[in-house]
């Protein structure tokens, strides 16, 4: 039995702990300054900022631009600042400019019979890269264009292969192999590259990047059909793509490699970006509550602080990377009645503790037109109050008339995300002072060929932007829409897939916008001083990132406008301000030679 002494203690501690832990809540609450998004970097470069591209450097395109093919060269020349020049036919060779690479569709242009003309454009000494390749039986009937290619026999024009094979030193990331594992049938489903090719024997002197994996114990790894390899004609590098890999963003990391490649250097500025994204998440109102509780016994706004809000917060805490929450305050306009429901300072204040940032979603359905849903949003938020800088917004996908609400009612706004990309850039201005930022993956969703992507992205641009549609569990269609399913993959993939496994920054929609408006504004131009030393000249911001990429040789030192830091081997990616940035090299420690006599 207590006495009246220990229960005065004991109520004493209890009081005491009661008032510590309201005393920090109240604290945290009062510290939390919510109103303020400070994501916010004021880059004051716009799209006449973007220098247009007259560079002694130019590429050959020769197919239809708004191609597959062509879409990937046309971004890539952009981002690499090099001039292109399209050809709907082969033209004659020349000798009066620096032709980077001669890149071809054969698919939208037609190259049968006319190997003589390839071959003269061969002795231009540039870099060929055949984006595709005519069918195999075309191939196997021109004696001139197997030895163009380094194709030494048409093994089958049509073979089935297991899964595909990434060498090291091609893309970022290192060795990859993309093969389902045959004792776990539900990797199956992250089959989407094409396995059926067809299968080529090449030469001496030719390197593959890329390879079809088939059993070990019917066919030598040596070959097994390949899928990108490289060949030497007359002092010229030839490169074939047996397959579908040099198309729309994908196709931009491939055709950096490969120049790379050629180069005894090569160096190209990034956007050092990585995010992801929530669309349509909070709903600020209560929307298809009947449909949640239903499902979960809660109607939206406690499904989403109970179960969805606590499930997010812990992906986020374990991989660490910068969230961007594009709020909706309404969806549904099909019918006239208000919906009522406000959790909006309640997510300002959890995004704050999470180093997060809010957008607003513009996604709606209903007979109203863009216009009038951006002036129903800005209203709502206007009547809460709140001085919160919204300055991104999101569509699933991009609208024309997107332009003329940016000019006219969004004056604020300084970036747009889209969920489905159209043929456009990966990133790019898309008025005057707003930037475009295109979802590259969407989180739910893993494959070989999204996973390819993302590889592609990160060594092309440092950036993705992956993509959690909320929208999709709110109003979920499907029992893989419920959010026990939907979060089971995003969660699996996030943590495993969708983090970047290289050392580019995580960053929210704000600061990516920032660092694209950089990296699409810069100058610049390099050159070899001597075979040890690299001046890269670059004008624009305050400061850059670039890629670096060598062979057999490192970094030794870097003058004091730069940083750098390695990024996997011979790989570098550099922090640089406006002006001379001197980068001196050594040899690799892991390059060896042999000193002694030969016998």
């Amino acid at each position: 039995m207590l006495s009246k002494r220990d229960f005065f203690a004991i109520f004493l501690m209890m009081l005491t702990l009661f008032f510590i832990f309201q005393f920090s809540l109240v604290m945290k609450a009062h510290g939390n300054n919510f109103d303020v998004n400070e994501h916010v970097t004021e880059v004051e470069l716009t799209a006449s900022d973007v220098p247009v591209t007259e560079s002694d450097k130019k590429v050959w395109f020769i197919g239809d631009i708004e191609g597959p093919v062509g879409d990937a060269v046309r971004q890539w020349c952009t981002y690499t600042r090099q001039e292109l020049e399209v050809f709907s036919e082969i033209p004659a060779p020349t000798d009066k400019e620096v032709i980077e690479a001669i890149i071809f569709d054969p698919k939208t242009v037609d190259i049968k019979g006319k190997t003589s003309k390839l071959l003269k454009l061969a002795e231009m000494r540039s870099c060929m890269i055949f984006g595709d390749l005519p069918d195999a039986e075309y191939i196997d009937s021109d004696e001139d264009l197997k030895t163009l290619l380094g194709i030494t026999k048409v093994v089958d024009p049509a073979v089935h292969v297991e899964g595909v094979q990434i060498f090291k030193g091609f893309l970022f990331g290192g060795e990859t192999v993309y093969a389902a594992n045959k004792k776990i049938p539900e990797e199956s489903r992250f089959e989407d590259l094409d396995l059926d090719i067809a299968w080529y024997d090449t030469g001496l002197g030719t390197k593959t990047y890329i390879v079809g994996i088939m059993d070990e114990e019917l066919v030598h790894p040596y070959d097994f059909p390949k899928m990108i390899w490289r060949s030497y004609y007359n002092g010229t590098f030839i490169y074939a793509v047996n397959g579908d890999y040099l198309q729309g963003m994908m196709g931009i990391g491939f055709l950096d490699a490969m120049l790379y490649d050629t180069k005894a250097y090569y160096i190209y500025p990034v956007v050092n970006a990585n995010s992801i994204v929530f669309s349509d998440f909070p709903y600020l109102s209560a929307e298809n509550s009947e449909k949640l509780k239903s499902i979960y016994s809660r109607n939206t706004e406690t499904f989403q602080r109970d179960i969805a809000w606590p499930g997010i917060i812990s992906m986020a805490t374990r991989s660490e990377f910068s969230m961007t929450c594009f709020m909706s305050d309404r969806y549904d306009y099909t019918h006239d009645d208000e919906v009522s429901g406000d959790e909006t300072r309640f997510y300002l204040q959890q995004m704050k503790e999470l180093d997060a940032e809010a957008g607003r979603s513009l996604d709606y359905v209903g007979n109203i037109s863009l216009a009038d849903k951006s002036k129903l949003s800005r209203d709502y938020y206007a009547r809460e109050g709140l001085n919160y800088q919204f300055r991104s917004l999101y569509l699933k996908e991009w609208k024309d008339e997107l332009k003329q609400v940016l000019e006219e009612q969004e004056t604020d706004i300084r970036t747009v995300v889209a969920g489905v990309r159209k043929n456009n850039q990966a990133i790019s201005f898309c008025s005057e002072n707003v930037t475009l930022q295109y979802a590259t993956n969407k989180a739910n969703e893993y494959s070989f060929k999204n996973d390819l992507l993302y590889k592609s992205l990160l060594t092309s641009l440092g950036y993705t932007n992956v993509l959690v549609d909320m929208n999709q569990v709110i109003w979920p269609q499907t029992e893989d829409d419920e959010w026990q399913n939907y979060f089971d993959h995003v969660f699996s993939y996030v943590t495993s897939y969708w983090s970047d496994r290289l050392i580019f920054d995580a960053t929210t929609i704000s600061e990516s916008d920032a660092r694209i408006r950089k990296m699409l504004s810069v100058k610049y131009d390099d050159e070899y001083s001597d075979e040890n030393t690299i001046v890269l000249h670059s004008e624009g911001a305050d400061e850059n990132f670039f890629v670096l990429r060598l062979h057999d040789n490192e970094i030794a030192g870097i003058s004091d406008n730069a940083e750098y830091t390695l990024i996997e081997n011979d790989a570098y990616l550099l922090k640089v301000h406006p002006g001379d940035t001197v980068i001196t090299l050594k040899e690799s420690a892991k390059v060896y030679h042999y000193d002694g006599p030969f016998d």
